[in-house]
This record gives structure tokens, C-alpha cells and sequence, in this order.
């Protein structure tokens, strides 16, 4: 079963490397494909890319629990991959028109249909797959999503620094993004369905979704406090406070670094406090660091060093709190479209910021929306059970 965690796990790295290439690059797609529309056509692209999560967390989830985990692993991984390398190759709006904009916003569209269903695989894989330590392994499993952002950070702020990095030179952090397809081969060989599915009874995976109303609501929550805050910070430091690419490319390595300790101490804690009660205290510590942040907080190292550490540690509770919400014949489903299906309200994030922010600073509307999704996390937290002593996962 170790073969099955450590190939889930790299899947969700090189999926979110995928989804950090676009949060790094947003101001220079701005530049390139949307340059008539400012803020909002920094954000588009990111927003294009997380609404059709919800469809691909559905449709993949659903062929998870019919025909495998494994399989839809291999589908999703070849999917994500292809379609942030042919975005690459786009040519600029300059040459080709408003048909740069359509083509990188249907790429971003089908993208996101395939890391939404990267989720439904990979973490009911990962979370099948072990029995002990579950909330550790779950933090290190959403941890992955930093070590993405982190390798594309990495990359960004290296090519930054580089002649013509504006021209051609962001768009080799878009063809890097095809290695991943060869992981699909490994897993193809490597990972096998985990026990607990196999023996289980096969059903309507529908039939098995009645949490899913708050677990939605819980994931709303923790993805409008995430794209309001890690998500918002390459924008926000790139497009409002105006810092170079190679400025806010390094800050945001620095936060995304700093919270992959944080969602691992994080995890570790609720197999000792519980999931519900470590999810309650990260959304309150979250909030409070963001409100520090955005109104007064300098972007200096120290700072996004405790942002990065605040905002990480309630979603880090998310792969093992979903699995245990659901019974194993509807469990994909219900984890993909409860993490995903919260981006049908939460992918609108940075839209609602941008367009708060006509109405007051951008800093202020991002306390403000960052603060109803802190709310909606703590109320959905709240009337759930505490999955740590009631599991579905062993059924």
C-alpha cells in the first residue's frame, strides 16, 4: 500500500504544479492574453481554471468508485498534463487576437476538469491506503499542493531573472508541466486498488452522498480563505503593491515553503484533537494572520513566513476529514465533488475581490471575503461529526 500513497502523493504535487504555473504567471497572462483588462484579467485565468473543477470532481469520482481508483488516476494524470502544455504554445493576443484569450480560457476550462478529478482519485487512494497516523498522512497529502507551488516558484523566480523572460521565457514553466504524463506509467505499474475497495460492495455512488451538503460547505469555506489569501498573494504583491516578478516570486516561495511544516503539524494534531477540532482552530488562526497581513503587514519575508503558516493549517485536515465523511462505494465522489464542487461559489474568489474592491482597497475586500469564508468553514465544522471518532472510511 506504500506504492499506492507515494503515487497518489506525486500525482497531487504535479497536479499543483500545474495550478501554481497559472497563480504564479497570472500578471504576465494579463499581459500576454488578456491585456485590455487589468486586475481581472490576472484573475481570469485562475478562475477559468478552478470552476471546472467541480464537473471533473464529479464525472472522475464517479468512475473512481465504479471502476477504479487506479484507473482514473492514470486519466486524469495524462489529462492535466497535455492541457498546460499545449498552453505554452498559444501565441500572444498581439498576433493573434481575441483568439488568445478564448483558446487559453478553454485550455484553463479543460485543466480543470481533469485536476478536479486528479482530487477524487488521488486522495481516496492515498487516504484507503492507510490505517494509522491517518491525519499525518492526510497533512503531508495536502501538503503536496505547496511542494507544487513550491517547484514552480522555484522555477519562476530562476526564469524571471532571465533575458526576454516576458517574451518566451514564462512559457517554458508551461511545457515543464508535460513530465508528469510519464508518472501515469509508473502508477499504471506500480499502484494497485486498495483492499477496502475491492472487497467492498459496488453500488450508485449517488446513493452515498447525503453529507455532502456540509462537507461542501466546510471545503466553501476553506477554499474562499484560501483564494483570498495564499492564492491572491502573487496577484495582490504583483498587480497591487506593483513588486517585480522576481520580488513577489521569491515571497511566495517563501509562504508556500512555510506551509508545508505548518499543514503537517497540523495533520499530526488532529489524530490527537480530532479533525473538527483542528479544522475550527485553523480557520480562526487563518483569519486572524490574514487580517494581520493585509492591514498591517508589510510583504517582507518575516510576514509571509507566519501568512504562510496561518492560512495552511486548516485545509490540511481535507483529504482525511472527506474520506472519513463517506462510505466506500460513493467515497470518490463525495470526496471529489465535496473539494471541488465547493469551487462553484469559492472559484469566484478573486472575482468577488476585484470587483469589491470599486467599493473600498483591495486589501480591505480581500479581509472581507477571506472573513465569509472563514465563516462559512467554522458553521460547516460545526454541525458535523467528529470524523476521528466516527468514520465511514472502514465501510
Amino acid at each position: 500500500m506504500r506504492s499506492n500513497y507515494i503515487g497518489a502523493y506525486l500525482s497531487w504535487v504535479m497536479d499543483s504544479y500545474d495550478l501554481g504555473a497559472v497563480v504564479i504567471t497570472a500578471t504576465i497572462l494579463e499581459k500576454v492574453f488578456y491585456p485590455t483588462l487589468g486586475l481581472l484579467g490576472a484573475v481570469l485565468p485562475i478562475i477559468f481554471t478552478v470552476i471546472s473543477r467541480p464537473l471533473g470532481g464529479f464525472l472522475f469520482g464517479f468512475f473512481a468508485d465504479l471502476k477504479g481508483r487506479k484507473k482514473a488516476l492514470v486519466i486524469t494524470v495524462l489529462g492535466y498534463s497535455l492541457s498546460i502544455g499545449l498552453t505554452g504554445l498559444i501565441p500572444p493576443y498581439a498576433q493573434i487576437g481575441v483568439l488568445a484569450p478564448l483558446i487559453v480560457s478553454s485550455l484553463r476550462i479543460v485543466q480543470g476538469i481533469f485536476i478536479g478529478g486528479d482530487v477524487s482519485s488521488s486522495f481516496t487512494l492515498a487516504m484507503e491506503s492507510v490505517s494509522k497516523w491517518r491525519g499525518f498522512l492526510s497533512g503531508v497529502m495536502q501538503s503536496g499542493t505547496l511542494l507544487g507551488f513550491v517547484l514552480v516558484d522555484l522555477l519562476f523566480t530562476s526564469l524571471a531573472r532571465t533575458p526576454g523572460f516576458f517574451v518566451s521565457g514564462w512559457r517554458y514553466i508551461f511545457f515543464i508541466g508535460v513530465i508528469p504524463a510519464i508518472l501515469a506509467l509508473v502508477i499504471r505499474v506500480k499502484v494497485s486498488e486498495p483492499k477496502i475497495y475491492v472487497e467492498a460492495e459496488k453500488g450508485n455512488p449517488t446513493r452515498g452522498l447525503s453529507p455532502l451538503w456540509q462537507t461542501i460547505l466546510v471545503m466553501i469555506g476553506f477554499w474562499v480563505m484560501i483564494y483570498a489569501g495564499p492564492q491572491f498573494i502573487p496577484v495582490y504583491l504583483g498587480q497591487v503593491l506593483h513588486l517585480s516578478p522576481q520580488t513577489y516570486g521569491f515571497l511566495a516561495l517563501i509562504m508556500n515553503v512555510i506551509g508545508i511544516p505548518a499543514m503537517m503539524i497540523s495533520g499530526l494534531l488532529s489524530d490527537f484533537l480530532g479533525r473538527k477540532t483542528m479544522g475550527l482552530a485553523g480557520v480562526v488562526i487563518g483569519l486572524i494572520t490574514a487580517t494581520w497581513f493585509y492591514l498591517a503587514g508589510s510583504p517582507t519575508i518575516a510576514s509571509l513566513s507566519v501568512f504562510g503558516f496561518g492560512m495552511n493549517l486548516a485545509s490540511a485536515i481535507s483529504p482525511s476529514y472527506l474520506a472519513e465523511r463517506f462510505k466506500t462505494f460513493s467515497r470518490a465522489t463525495g470526496v471529489g465533488f465535496s473539494y471541488n464542487g465547493a469551487f462553484i461559489v469559492a472559484g469566484f474568489t478573486q472575482l468577488f475581490i476585484s470587483q469589491l474592491s470599486a467599493l473600498t482597497s483591495v486589501s480591505h475586500s480581500a479581509v472581507i471575503i477571506l472573513g465569509i469564508g472563514a465563516v462559512l468553514a467554522g458553521v460547516g465544522l460545526a454541525v458535523g461529526p467528529e470524523t476521528l471518532k466516527v468514520s465511514a472510511l472502514s465501510s
